[in-house]
């Protein structure tokens, strides 16, 4: 059997780290044991006016290109296309250089040796499965996890899976999951790294590049989703990732915007109907957090953002074609959903959420949840 071929796409940019980072990442790959032959690196770099990357790897990696390291390239995006732009930008050069397969792998991760290998296996094994993400885990800390497959609210917020779990904790749970769960579906895949069948983005796309950054990975989960493809996870593809949880004004307003951008794309309007109250809930007490916070300009910019005419006709557009083309319904989507909204460290609002908001939702999903047959 042929090896198929794969780019790892790298989105690169420039800061304080950035060549730490690329140097760690590149000589990971270089001890990767799938075919070296049979890989394209894709870099794709944002401009910035902090400098670029792409000079620091064309002098120090390029000319171990094709001998100790994959085949290599270079693309230099003429303006900011965030990582939802650049990853589309890198997938399209893979097909148009004959992969089967993309990996997309953050700059701030390194690598197992069997990462890539594994995850292809997996997704050659069946024909159904469209992404396969990796088991993350934390680059500061090897034995503790970054992601098993990240988790989402049935209000569209997304976090971490087994965050700072031990990788043994992971592995026993991965254990126990694979009993009522053979195929290791997640709820949807971290973008940090991540196998995509191309095949399938060429069928159905990858990122939406309006997304700008945040949340694309929750809507290329569900856009696989509602096409029948499987998002799973391969315990044997081990990836670090240098992960550090840090909230920031400009991190706010993208979650909040595309998060709302989701709800109004795949959810079917009775569910938009049900869910209504409970939004409009979360909504003041998120506000009145964001006030509390110091977040609350960037807040008000999301629900701006909401009643442009542009953003309704980008939405509108989005939902008619996933509506059309969807092959199951929201009970089946959100069979993975999740009635908490879960904390990692530095969320001060957290202990108020845990001891009292969460119950509350728990309850309230569970009737919800029996009440969406369509």
């Amino acid at each position: 059997m042929s090896t198929p071929r794969v780019a790892i796409i790298y989105l690169t940019y420039n800061g304080r780290d950035s060549y730490t980072d690329i140097t760690r990442c590149f000589r990971s790959l270089e001890r990767m044991d799938y075919p070296k032959d049979a890989v394209e690196v894709i870099c794709v770099e944002n401009p910035s006016p902090h400098g670029a990357s792409w000079p620091f790897i064309e002098r120090e990696w390029m000319p171990r290109a094709g001998t100790t390291f994959p085949k290599l390239t270079i693309m230099r995006n003429e303006r900011d296309l965030g990582y939802a732009g650049a990853n589309v930008v890198g997938a399209d050069a893979a097909r148009a250089h004959g992969c089967a397969y993309a990996f997309l792998l953050n700059q701030d991760a390194d690598v197992e040796p069997q990462f890539l290998r594994a995850a292809v296996e997996r997704a050659e094994a069946d024909p159904k499965v469209g992404v396969v993400q990796s088991l993350v885990l934390l680059g500061q800390d090897r034995n503790r996890v970054n992601s098993v497959g990240n988790r989402y609210h049935f209000l569209g917020y997304g976090y971490s899976g087994g965050y700072r779990w031990t990788r043994a904790a992971a592995e026993a749970f991965l254990a126990r999951e694979r009993t009522r769960n053979p195929h290791l579906e997640v709820p949807y895949a971290s973008g940090a790294a991540v196998l995509v069948r191309l095949a399938m983005v060429g069928a159905i796309g990858l990122f939406d590049p309006a997304f700008y950054m945040y949340h694309e990975d929750i809507d290329v989960t569900f856009n696989a989703r509602v096409h029948e493809w499987r998002v799973v996870i391969e315990p044997a593809s081990i990836v670090y990732h240098y992960y550090q949880f840090t909230k920031s004004i400009k991190k706010f307003y993208w979650m909040e915007r595309n998060r709302y951008v989701v709800l109004a794309t795949y959810y079917r309007v009775p569910t938009l109907i049900l869910l209504a109250l409970p939004f409009l809930a979360v909504e003041l007490g998120s506000f009145l957090m964001s006030a509390r916070s110091g977040w609350w300009r960037e807040k008000l910019r999301a629900w701006a953002f909401m009643f442009q005419p542009s953003t309704w006709r980008w939405i509108a557009s989005r939902r008619r074609r996933i509506q059309r083309e969807r092959r199951i319904g929201d009970r089946a989507l959100l069979r993975w959903a999740d009635s908490r909204i879960l904390f990692q460290e530095g969320d001060a609002a957290g202990g108020l959420i845990t001891r009292i908001a969460n119950p509350i939702m728990s309850v309230t999903w569970k009737v919800l949840y029996a009440l969406i047959w369509w």
